[in-house]
């Protein structure tokens, strides 16, 4: 097999794989092998050259391939950390987005965390069928938001804008704002409240 790289061809050999670290898109978790398939590149007598962290290494953790080559990794790591006790489809949604990031869909991520924000204040007791601005604003003016993350809002509510409206392609950096706004918000309405009473029930036996 050979990969084709700035006029150059790569191979894959078989040589002792130079260990890269990252975060498995499988299982998630933040890994360092060396176990896998080097990707060689041939030197100027034509041998087989390996000593960047390239090619499929095999996850430590769940033993599943993930192939890096320089910024590129397949597949890619979910953005955003995992969150407890949201309701279902909140979860499934909000799962998703991460999802798209590792693909790098980002402006999939925006469009699915505008429909997430939506879902969110219909679960807190938003009438259903309104705008995204709606939405937005009964977050915030039900304090679900915290105070002075008027900002943050902004930017969200014109990224969600844009992208529904203006047929925007969305950045990595706005995908990542918005991922890490939703977790924010997810983790405060619906896991920490979820841990507190744990730990109140704890205490009461």
């Amino acid at each position: 097999m050979a990969i084709y790289d700035t006029g150059k061809y790569n191979i894959w050999g078989g040589a002792t794989i130079v260990k890269a670290s990252y975060v498995c898109g499988y299982c998630g978790q933040k890994v360092t092998s060396n176990r896998g398939m080097a990707l060689e590149y041939p030197d100027n007598i034509n041998r087989g050259v390996n000593d960047k962290p390239y090619g499929v290494f095999v996850c430590t953790n769940c033993n599943l391939p993930t192939f890096i080559y320089d910024d590129v990794q397949v597949p890619g790591s979910n953005f955003g950390e995992e969150v407890n006790s949201a309701p279902k489809k909140v979860t499934e949604i909000y799962n998703e987005a991460r999802k798209s990031y590792s693909t790098g869909a980002f402006t999939g991520v925006i469009l699915l965390c505008r429909v997430l924000l939506n879902h969110v204040a219909v679960s807190l007791g938003a009438d259903d069928d309104k705008t995204f601005a709606f939405y937005v604003s009964y977050l915030t003016k039900n304090h679900y938001i915290p105070t002075g993350s008027s900002e943050w809002i902004d930017s969200i509510r014109k990224l969600g804008n844009t992208a529904n409206h203006d047929l925007a392609i969305n950045t990595r950096a706005e995908a990542e704002t918005i991922i890490k706004f939703c977790e924010m918000l997810l983790k405060i309405t619906y896991e920490y409240p979820s841990t507190a009473q744990n730990l109140l029930n704890d205490s009461n036996r």
